[in-house]
């Protein structure tokens, strides 16, 4: 049986993370409205491509207008929607605002990969899910780097590492790069720390690969048949999906990020716009409409692997995930019996990122179990 637990975050949060800017207006632009829960339904017009514009609600119904003759209506609704909607920060700016002391641009199986190391001891391998990137462990990274070496990466597409080079989002090619991240560290074995996507990817590869992996912390991973979370089913379909490519307005990130938490009140200073100017970086739009495709085709299928886990394993679980609901998670305990399970109660599907320090509560007398069973590391790389 798992353990639910029902405590707030207590009164010491972990430090704010790096990255946490106030938004970017550019001079000739104006703001972009703030829109996390609106009352009412709040339109916005779309470009859909001349002669047509549609007019898109935060929630359904949706309306397209036709037809629109006038050159000017159409530049009438780009100016409407903001023009930070279409730009792309550079990748100068980028880096000069996401990458830290521990940060570096490696190849890694293919891949210029974002990659942060830092601390000394067992080594962790920190996967985050899509749309995010590393930052959304840096509280738990800057507590952990004390005891551990703690590895974290920006997955293809997303963060600074931007699109694979290949088009590739399958399965194997994220094993290959997770593979080729040990291999880069220098390192025979690692824990590996995954969420939602990330979580997928670290159980698939300790399915394959027990030798290299010390043990598991899964938050709130994928694997199993579901819908797709609603950011990523519209980029699934073919209008949506390609306007998504060009034009993603501050407000449509922020209503998925507040749908990612349990309590959309936690949102730190900073996290929103994080979010929105590294979607925006050049490449990981159009990266993730290609990823939310493949997602798509591979959600029905059942995780034969997951059965082939030999490892220790920790899941926690967001009661009130709406991404990967919870009852998922007693699908995992069925299939892999002697993993342990502890439900957030009231917590959403980023717990790290909502209640860093909560959460890593969770997460500590694991990692403390795994090296006083298993001893020092022989593969720390340090």
């Amino acid at each position: 049986m798992g353990r639910t637990l029902m405590h707030e975050e207590p009164e010491y949060p972990l430090p704010s993370p790096v990255g946490a800017v106030a938004p970017s207006v550019l001079p000739d632009c104006p703001p972009t409205p703030t829109l996390l829960r609106p009352r009412a339904p709040a339109w916005t017009l779309l470009p859909l491509g001349p002669p047509a514009l549609l007019l898109l609600p935060l929630g359904p119904p949706a309306l397209l207008l036709l037809p629109l003759r006038f050159p000017a209506l159409l530049l009438l609704s780009l100016l409407l929607l903001g023009c930070q909607a279409f730009r792309s920060p550079s990748p100068d700016q980028l880096r000069e605002r996401y990458m830290d002391p521990g940060s570096r641009m490696v190849e890694v199986a293919g891949v210029e990969l974002h990659l942060r190391d830092e601390g000394e001891g067992p080594t962790l391998i920190l996967l985050h899910g899509a749309s995010a990137s590393l930052h959304t462990w840096e509280p738990w990274a800057r507590s952990l780097r004390g005891d551990h070496r703690v590895l974290s990466l920006d997955l293809p597409p997303s963060g600074l590492t931007g699109p694979h080079p290949e088009e590739r989002y399958d399965p194997e090619a994220y094993l290959a790069l997770v593979n080729g991240v040990l291999d880069h560290a220098g390192v025979d074995e690692a824990i590996l720390v995954g969420n939602s996507l990330g979580g997928y990817i670290a159980a698939r590869y300790a399915s394959r690969h027990p030798e290299r992996v010390r043990g598991l912390v899964l938050i709130s991973p994928a694997g199993y048949p579901q819908e797709l979370p609603w950011p990523l089913r519209l980029l699934t379909l073919p209008v949506l999906g390609r306007i998504h490519s060009w034009i993603t307005p501050r407000w449509m990130v922020e209503r998925g990020v507040a749908s990612a938490y349990g309590d959309p009140g936690r949102i730190r200073p900073g996290v929103v716009d994080r979010y929105w100017e590294l979607l925006r970086a050049p490449g990981n739009r159009s990266g993730m409409r290609r990823l939310a495709r493949t997602m798509d085709e591979l959600r029905d299928r059942e995780p034969e692997w997951v059965e082939d886990i030999r490892v220790p394993t920790l899941v926690v679980w967001g009661g009130a995930d709406t991404f990967t609901p919870v009852e998922l998670a007693h699908r995992w305990k069925e299939d892999l019996p002697q993993m342990e399970l502890v439900i957030l109660e009231g917590v959403g599907h980023v717990a790290m990122e909502e209640l860093p320090a909560r959460s890593l509560e969770v997460v500590r007398p694991f990692l403390a179990d795994l090296r006083e069973r298993e001893g020092p590391s022989p593969g720390s790389g340090r």
